[in-house]
């Protein structure tokens, strides 16, 4: 992609969106998921430097203090709390929720950032294939558990991280954990993709007369630890990179990256158009039928629909 070819938002940032005279999060509470690097620790940045309260999940504990360390010097006055969460673990999603209903927190908003992209195959705690469980089904079950909240200080909005990376593959209701069919680490990333942006269309059809609006977002591609699992060869081939590891100044940086899931979560223009698919600062949509498709969506949710939390783990392998 061209600088001339580039769409109006793609350049924007999530500090100039902030900076917007009818936006204003000070004194908002917002959690986000993978706030210890890359979109998820850019989002807390920016978010505490204008004045939101920020609560973000780490799976390590020093990591999440390193955070903070280095916002503070920043940002003095920003108000930022963490907790730990493993999201290839259901026990470590609800201990998480219940830490932060403990706190008596006010929530505004979810921004479900944290995922993995095309690991080696294997499984969460649970039993569920690990992008599906960690990118779609911990992110369920922990909107699920906080849900409550959110209704309780409404207007909020749940925004949740998706990728044009649906396109690789929609999701396999008769086997979504690969326990049939042979693991391709492209399909389950395109699945666990494709689940992101069903549940937001399904959670905003439940909830948006409750005062939730839920959008899906494409973040666009960002040099960020998420490709930590692409070996260099593959990256080369796929043209992110040159074979000195430097990536193409066609992709964001991390205040671009970030802008869209920022957007997201406060732009008042959005108001009544939740579901939505989101990209470059704008409504976009679904590049798939079936991440289009409403019955899909109403499917995947009722999957778990009904269950309490210790009923997940036994339906990791049942349709």
């Amino acid at each position: 992609m061209s600088a001339n070819t580039e769409p109006p938002g793609y350049r924007t940032t999530a500090g100039e969106v902030l900076s917007r005279d009818d936006i204003d999060v000070q004194r908002k509470t917002f959690l986000i998921t993978g706030g210890t690097s890359g979109l998820g620790e850019e989002s807390v940045r920016v978010l505490a430097k204008h004045g939101a309260k920020i609560i973000f999940s780490a799976r390590d504990l020093a990591a999440g203090e390193k955070v903070v360390a280095n916002i503070k010097a920043e940002t003095p006055t920003a108000e930022i709390t963490y907790y730990k969460l493993d999201l290839s673990s259901l026990a470590s999603v609800k201990a998480f929720a219940d830490e932060v209903k403990a706190s008596a927190v006010l929530l505004n908003g979810l921004i479900l950032n944290a995922g993995i992209m095309a690991p080696p195959f294997g499984n969460t705690v649970d039993g569920f294939e690990t992008q599906f469980g960690t990118n779609h089904v911990a992110h369920y079950l922990l909107t699920r558990l906080l849900i409550d909240n959110l209704v309780a200080n409404a207007p909020a909005r749940v925004v949740v991280v998706s990728s044009s990376g649906h396109r690789l593959d929609g999701v396999d209701f008769s086997d979504p954990n690969f326990t049939t069919r042979p693991y391709d680490k492209w399909k389950a990333y395109g699945q666990s993709k494709t689940a992101n942006i069903l549940f937001a269309y399904e959670l905003n059809k439940l909830y948006a007369s409750k005062g939730i609006e839920a959008f899906s977002i494409h973040p666009g591609g960002i040099p960020t630890p998420l490709q930590r699992h692409i070996p260099i060869e593959e990256a080369i081939q796929r043209g992110w990179t040159d074979a000195n590891g430097n990536y193409g100044p066609e992709l964001k940086t991390l205040p671009q990256g970030t802008a869209t899931q920022v957007w997201a979560l406060v732009a008042p223009e959005l108001k009544g158009k939740g579901g939505a698919y989101l990209e470059d600062v704008s409504v976009s949509s679904p590049k798939t039928e079936q991440a289009k498709d409403p019955n899909a969506a109403e499917r995947l949710w009722s999957k778990w629909r009904g269950c309490s939390v210790n009923r997940f783990a036994e339906l990791a392998t049942v349709e």
